[in-house]
C-alpha cells in the first residue's frame, strides 16, 4: 500500500472537500482518500502506480496539481535576501 501526499492549486471549502474525496474513493485500488479544506492538501492511500489515474480524477473533478516549484516554500536568492542587489552606498 502507497500513501500519496498531494497539492492541488487554489482551496476548497469544506464541501468540495468532501466531494472531491468520494470521487477519489471510486478509483479503483484506492483504500482510502482525504482532502483538508482551506489547504487543497489531498491525501490517498492504496496501491502503487495510482498516481496517474489519481491525476487524471483531479484533473476531471477541475483541479491542477501544484508542480513541486509551487507547493514548496519559495526560495529566494542568498544575495536577494540579503540586498546585495543594492548598491554599496544606498544600502542601510
Amino acid at each position: 500500500m502507497n500513501t500519496y501526499h498531494l497539492q492541488i492549486n487554489g482551496s476548497i471549502d469544506a464541501r468540495q472537500a468532501h466531494r472531491l474525496e468520494s470521487r477519489l474513493r471510486l478509483l479503483a485500488d484506492v483504500a482510502d482518500a482525504s482532502a483538508a479544506p482551506y489547504t487543497g492538501h489531498v491525501i490517498v492511500r492504496g496501491r502503487d502506480g495510482l498516481l496517474e489515474n489519481i491525476t487524471c480524477a483531479l484533473k476531471d473533478a477541475g483541479y491542477e496539481l501544484a508542480s513541486e516549484h509551487t507547493a514548496g516554500r519559495a526560495r529566494f536568492a542568498r544575495w536577494y535576501q540579503h540586498g546585495w542587489l543594492t548598491e554599496p552606498t544606498r544600502a542601510a
